[in-house]
């Protein structure tokens, strides 16, 4: 697998255990980073993380989408997905 900012942002969310997932979904509703609004919830609660990383992309693009990612696992303390997101970020840029 190609490792893109889609991918890296998928595999990151594929990290999160179920109730995670969820705390992750509820920060979208009202994101860290207010650039965008917010997502609708009626399309975020269904999502699994494929999906999810799907939505955010198409809502923020891929950029924003990794930068809101990376604010709403700072927010929900698990800095060390959003570190290894910076790093695999960092990784697929220089490949």
């Amino acid at each position: 697998m190609e490792n893109t900012l889609r991918n890296v942002l998928m595999k990151i969310l594929e990290d999160l255990i179920e109730d995670e997932l969820k705390k992750f979904k509820f920060q979208l509703e009202d994101p860290p980073l207010k650039e965008f609004g917010p997502m609708p919830r009626g399309q975020l609660h269904p999502a699994q993380p494929v999906d999810l990383a799907e939505l955010m992309i198409g809502h923020y693009g891929e950029n924003y989408a990794v930068k809101v990612a990376k604010a709403v696992l700072e927010t929900i303390n698990h800095r060390d997905l959003a570190e290894k997101l910076e790093r695999n970020i960092q990784e697929s840029s220089e490949v």
